[in-house]
C-alpha cells in the first residue's frame, strides 16, 4: 500500500536533502561497501552508486524492491542473517527505519548490525525527535491526485505514533477503499548509548520538515573491538 501512496505524500525534496547528508557523512568515513537497510524505492542506493560506493539494499516489500531495481541498483528481499560476518564498512537505515522497530527488538537488530560491520565500521541511522513526533507527524494529511484520494491520520501518545492510512482509488463510477495501520516508536538517544559492541560516536540534529526545531537526529555508531578477557 505504501508503494501506491508514496508519490502522493510529497517527501521527495526533503528526502533528497537527507540523502545528501548521509552521502556527506559516508564520504568523510572513506568507506566502500555499504548496506542500506530498508532501501525502499532505491533512490539513495542510486546516489551511492553514482558516488562510487559499492552499495546494496534490502527491503521487505517486493513491490518496492522491483521499483528500486528499475533504477539499476542492487536491491533484494534478503534478511540480515543471510550475510556473512564483517561484510560491510558501513550500514545505513534511512528515513524512520529505526522508528519502526519496537524497543525490545532494537538490541537483536543491532546485534545483526554489529556482526555485519567490519571492525571500526560505522552505522548511520536517523530517528524522529520528540518534537518531530509531537508537532510534525501528529495530525491529519489529505491529498487527492489522478483518481486517488489519500487520508493519513496520525496520533502520538508517547512513546507510540499510531497512523491510519486510508486510500480511495477511483474505478469508473465508484471508489475502492484500502486501509492500513502503522505503528512507530519514539526512541530516546540514551537508548543508543547502551547498544553492545557499538559506541554512539555522534548524534547530529536535523531539521528536515521544520525550520524551528530539529525533527530528526542522525546517529553515528561505531563498532568497537571486543574486550579482552
Amino acid at each position: 500500500m505504501y508503494a501506491t501512496i508514496e508519490p502522493l505524500i510529497g517527501f521527495d525534496v526533503p528526502y533528497e536533502r537527507l540523502y545528501k547528508r548521509y552521502i556527506k557523512e559516508l564520504k568523510s568515513l572513506h568507506v566502500k561497501h555499504v548496506l542500506d537497510i530498508g532501501c525502499g524505492n532505491g533512490k539513495l542506493l542510486r546516489h551511492l552508486m553514482n558516488e562510487g560506493f559499492e552499495a546494496l539494499g534490502i527491503e521487505r516489500s517486493a513491490t518496492m524492491v522491483e521499483r528500486a531495481r528499475t533504477l539499476g541498483v542492487n536491491a533484494s528481499m534478503r534478511e540480515l542473517d543471510s550475510f556473512d560476518d564483517e561484510s560491510f564498512d558501513a550500514i545505513v537505515a534511512v528515513a524512520d527505519v529505526l522508528n519502526y522497530i519496537p524497543h525490545h527488538e532494537l538490541e537483536p537488530f543491532f546485534a545483526h548490525v554489529s556482526r555485519l560491520l567490519k571492525k571500526g565500521g560505522s552505522f548511520l541511522g536517523d530517528i524522529n525527535t520528540l518534537y518531530g513526533f509531537e508537532y510534525i507527524a501528529d495530525g491529519v494529511m489529505v491529498k487527492e491526485e489522478d483518481g486517488l484520494f489519500l487520508a493519513v491520520e496520525a496520533t502520538f501518545e508517547k512513546p507510540l505514533l499510531e497512523t491510519t492510512i486510508t486510500l480511495f482509488s477511483k474505478n469508473d463510477t465508484s471508489y475502492t477503499k484500502e486501509q492500513g495501520h502503522i505503528t512507530q516508536y519514539f526512541h530516546a538517544q540514551a537508548v543508543f548509548k547502551k547498544i553492545p559492541q557499538l559506541r554512539l560516536f555522534q548524534a547530529q540534529p536535523i531539521t528536515l520538515f521544520s525550520d524551528q526545531e530539529a525533527d530528526k537526529t542522525l546517529l553515528h555508531l561505531v563498532k568497537s573491538a571486543p574486550k579482552e578477557n
